[in-house]
C-alpha cells in the first residue's frame, strides 16, 4: 500500500480547460492547454493537474466531467473554451504514484479504503485532483510518470 496522509491545499488561479468525455481524453485536453500557454507566452507557475468530478462505473464514459489546469500567477485573458478561474483551498488524502497511468485507478482504490479506515469522508462535492509532476513529455518511459493523486476529505461529522 502507497504512503497516505492528509494535507492542506491552498487555493489556487488556474487557467482551465473542462471536457466532458472519456478521461483517458486528458493528455490530449492538456497538450492543447499546454499548446495555449506557449502561443500566449503566460508561463504556469508549478506542475499542471487534472480534475476529475465523476466516479468511472457509476457515469457513463460520454458523461463523466474534468478538466485539466495550469496554475498560473500572472493576468491573461481566457479564450475559446479556456477559463481563469480560482481552485478553493482543500483537505485532501493524497499519495505519490510513480508509473503508468493505467495503475491509477487502483491507487484510488487504496486511497479510498484508507479515507474509511481512518476517519475521514471523501467530500463528494469536489473534484479528485491529479497532479503531474514528471509526465509524458518529460519522460518517454511510462513507468517514470509521477502523479501526486489528491482525494478531497474532512474528518467524519464534520
Amino acid at each position: 500500500m502507497p504512503e497516505i496522509k492528509v494535507k492542506d491545499v491552498p487555493a489556487m488561479e488556474v487557467m482551465s480547460l473542462p471536457f466532458t468525455g472519456a478521461y483517458e481524453q486528458t493528455q490530449k485536453k492538456l497538450d492543447r492547454l499546454l499548446s495555449w500557454q506557449l502561443r500566449v507566452g503566460h508561463p504556469h507557475s508549478s506542475e499542471p493537474l487534472g480534475l476529475y468530478y465523476d466516479e468511472p462505473g457509476t457515469v457513463p464514459e460520454e458523461e463523466q466531467r474534468a478538466e485539466v489546469c495550469l496554475p498560473i500567477e500572472e493576468e491573461c485573458e481566457p479564450e475559446e473554451d479556456i477559463e481563469r478561474k480560482e481552485l478553493p483551498a482543500v483537505t485532501v488524502a493524497c499519495t505519490v504514484h510513480k508509473g503508468p497511468y493505467s495503475d491509477i485507478p487502483r491507487v484510488y482504490e487504496e486511497i479510498f479504503d484508507w479515507i474509511r479506515e481512518n476517519g475521514y469522508e471523501y467530500i463528494e462535492d469536489m473534484p479528485t485532483r491529479e497532479v503531474f509532476q514528471v509526465m509524458y513529455g518529460h519522460t518517454s518511459e511510462p513507468e517514470e510518470y509521477v502523479t501526486e493523486i489528491q482525494v478531497p476529505v474532512r474528518k467524519e461529522g464534520e
